[in-house]
C-alpha cells in the first residue's frame, strides 16, 4: 500500500505541474485572442466607414452634372430663360426617391435672391429668397464649385447652389429637394450591402440632430464603437458616422477568447490529447480551406470570357485572385462582336468575394451582352442594365465600363463612344506616346441608392493606340491614395507601350503581385493595329527612360 501511494505521488504533482502550466498558456492565448479580434474588429470598421464613404462621394459627384447641362444651355442660347427652363423640366421629371426642383436665380444688392426661371413645384419665378438659403446661395457666386446649403426647416430641405463661371456671372443655378419632416430608417434585407453597418449622413461637420439627411436607426447619435469620416461636398464638409450592428468579425470570431478559455481549460486535463486533435483539426481546415479556394479560382476563371480574334485588334487580359480569405468574385472583362462589324469592350467589379458576386457578375456579364449586341449606344445600354439589375434585386452595387468600338477608317483609326458607371477610367496610350486616363461619361455606380442618366462620350483611337482597362485591385495600395496608384499605372503604361499586349499584361500584373492584394484583379489591354505601309509616330525611347520610370 505505502509502495503504490509512494508511486502516485509523483504522477500527481506532474499532472498538477502539467495543469498550471496550461492554465497560464491558456490565459495567455485568450487575452492574445481577446486583443487580435478587437484589432481585427477596428480595422474591418475602418474599412466599411471607407467604402460607405466613397460610395456617398461618387453619389455626391454626380449631383453638379445637372446643374453643369443647363449652364452650358444658358451659355448656348445666349441666357434664354424659356430654353433654361424646358432644361431644367426635364431634369426634374428624371425620377426620384424626392421631387426635386430646379431654378436660376439673380443676387440682389440686399442679399437676397430672385427666381428668374424655374421647373418643379417648390419655387415660382419671381420669388424672392432670403432664408437661410441665401448663405450657400452667396458663397455659390464664388466659390466656382458646387455648394450645399444646410438642412432647412421643418420639411427638412436641402439644395445645392453653382455660380460662374457655370451660371452667367450674377447669377446662381440651384437644385432643391424635400427630404421630408421624419427621418426613417430604409427596410433593407440582411443581405443588403452595408447591412450589418447603421449609418448616419449630417449636412455639417457635427451630429446635429436637425442637419440629419439619412439614417439607418433612429438611436442618434450612434454611440460605442463609431467611425467618423468628413466628406468633401464642394466648399463644405459633410460628416459621415458608422458603427457597428453586431460584431464585423462574425460571431464565430468575436466568441473566439471565450472558446479559447474553455477549450484551453478542459484540454489542460489532457494536454498531450488536446494538442495532437486541435493540430489534427488545424491541418484538416487548412486542406480543405486549400481545396475549396482552388475550386472557387477555377470557377472564377471558367466564368471569365475567352479573348476572340478580331480583325485589326490584338488583345490580352489577365485574372489574379485577391490576398488571403478571399476566394472568388465578380471582377471580370469581356470583349465580343456587335452588330455591323463593331466590337464591345467592358471591364466590371461587382461588389463582394463570395459565389454570391461571382454568379451575379455572370448574370450581368450575360445580359450586358444581350443589351448590347444590337449595337445600341453605351448609355443606354447602361441604363438598361442599371433598370434590370434593381428589378430584379440581382446585386447591389456594380461598376461596369462600357465601349463601343466602330469599325476602323481607311487610316486603321476606330472611333470609341463609351459610358462609365462609377468604374475607374481606362487608361490610353497613344502611337505619339502620350498616356491620359479616359475621362468623362462618368456617372454613379449601377444600384446605387440615386437615379441620375448615365452618361455617354467618344474618342477617336488612332492606329497603334493602346487601351487598357482594369478594375480597381490593379491599383489599390494599403495606406496609399487611389490617384497615385493610378498615376504609376500611367507611368507603367507609358514606359511598356512598345511591348507587345501579353508582355504589358505579365509586367503590370508581376507589379500587383509584389504587394499585397486586397482585392481581385481583371486587366484587359487592347491594342489597334496599324494598317500596312501606314506610318506611326513613335517616341525614342532609351534604356535610361524606361529605368527612370
Amino acid at each position: 500500500m505505502a509502495e503504490a501511494r509512494a508511486a502516485r505521488l509523483p504522477l500527481r504533482a506532474t499532472a498538477l505541474l502539467c495543469l498550471l502550466i496550461a492554465l497560464l498558456v491558456t490565459g495567455g492565448a485568450t487575452w492574445a485572442v481577446h486583443v487580435a479580434v478587437s484589432d481585427q474588429e477596428h480595422r474591418l470598421l475602418k474599412e466599411r466607414t471607407g467604402e460607405v464613404g466613397l460610395v456617398l462621394t461618387e453619389a455626391v459627384d454626380a449631383l453638379p452634372s445637372s446643374l453643369q447641362q443647363q449652364g452650358a444651355v444658358l451659355q448656348a442660347t445666349g441666357n434664354s430663360s424659356s430654353a433654361y427652363s424646358k432644361a431644367a423640366a426635364a431634369a426634374s421629371a428624371v425620377p426620384s426617391a424626392q421631387p426635386v426642383t430646379y431654378a436660376w436665380l439673380r443676387s440682389n444688392s440686399d442679399g437676397t435672391f430672385t427666381v428668374i426661371a424655374e421647373a418643379g413645384d417648390e419655387l415660382t419665378s419671381g420669388e424672392l429668397i432670403s432664408d437661410a438659403r441665401t448663405t450657400a446661395l452667396t458663397k455659390a457666386l464664388t466659390a466656382k464649385t458646387i455648394v450645399p446649403t444646410q438642412v432647412i426647416g421643418a420639411q427638412r430641405i436641402l439644395g445645392f447652389a453653382m455660380g460662374p463661371p457655370v451660371a452667367p456671372a450674377g447669377t446662381v443655378l440651384y437644385r432643391q429637394s424635400m427630404l421630408g419632416p421624419v427621418v426613417s430608417p430604409p427596410r433593407a434585407a440582411g443581405t443588403a450591402p452595408f447591412s450589418e453597418l447603421d449609418v448616419a449622413l449630417y449636412a455639417s461637420t457635427r451630429p446635429a440632430s436637425d442637419q440629419i439627411l439619412v439614417a439607418t436607426t433612429k438611436h442618434l447619435p450612434l454611440s460605442g464603437a463609431a467611425q467618423r469620416q468628413l466628406l468633401a461636398v464642394g466648399r463644405d464638409n459633410w460628416l459621415l458616422t458608422v458603427s457597428p450592428r453586431g460584431a464585423l468579425v462574425g460571431s464565430l470570431t468575436a466568441n473566439a477568447q471565450w472558446m479559447t478559455l474553455a477549450i484551453g481549460a478542459l484540454g489542460s486535463l489532457l494536454v498531450a490529447l488536446f494538442v495532437e486533435a486541435s493540430g489534427r483539426r488545424r491541418d484538416a481546415t487548412l486542406e480543405l480551406y486549400r481545396a475549396e479556394h482552388q475550386v472557387a479560382e477555377t470557377l472564377q476563371r471558367n466564368l471569365l470570357p475567352t479573348l476572340p480574334s478580331l480583325p485589326g485588334l490584338t488583345l490580352a487580359a489577365r485574372y489574379l485572385a485577391g490576398g488571403t480569405g478571399q476566394q472568388v468574385g465578380g471582377d471580370w472583362f469581356d470583349v465580343f462582336p456587335v452588330a455591323g462589324g463593331r466590337v464591345g469592350v467592358v471591364v466590371g467589379d461587382v461588389i463582394g468575394h463570395d459565389v454570391t458576386a461571382a454568379s451575379a457578375m455572370a448574370q450581368i456579364r450575360a445580359l450586358l451582352r444581350g443589351y448590347a449586341v444590337d449595337g445600341d449606344p453605351p448609355a443606354s445600354v447602361i441604363t438598361r442594365l442599371d433598370r434590370v439589375v434593381d428589378l430584379l434585386q440581382l446585386t447591389q452595387l456594380v461598376t461596369v465600363f462600357y465601349g463601343l468600338l466602330d469599325l476602323p477608317a481607311a487610316d486603321g483609326s476606330r472611333a470609341l463612344q463609351y459610358s462609365n458607371a462609377g468604374h475607374v477610367p481606362p487608361i490610353l496610350r497613344e502611337p505619339s506616346g502620350t498616356v491620359s486616363s479616359l475621362s468623362g461619361a462618368e456617372s454613379v455606380v449601377i444600384g446605387a441608392p440615386i437615379d441620375v442618366a448615365h452618361a455617354q462620350d467618344s474618342v477617336q483611337l488612332s492606329a497603334g493606340s493602346v487601351l487598357t482597362l482594369f478594375t480597381d485591385g490593379l491599383v489599390e495600395v494599403p495606406g496609399g491614395s487611389l490617384t497615385d496608384g493610378l498615376r504609376n499605372l500611367e507611368d507603367s503604361v507609358a514606359a511598356l507601350g512598345e511591348a507587345d499586349v501579353e508582355q504589358m499584361c505579365d509586367a503590370l500584373v508581376a507589379g500587383a503581385e509584389r504587394r499585397r492584394l486586397r482585392d481581385d484583379v481583371a486587366l484587359l489591354i487592347i491594342r489597334l493595329s496599324t494598317p500596312a505601309g501606314a506610318a506611326v509616330e513613335t517616341p525614342e525611347l532609351t534604356g535610361g527612360d524606361l529605368k527612370g520610370r
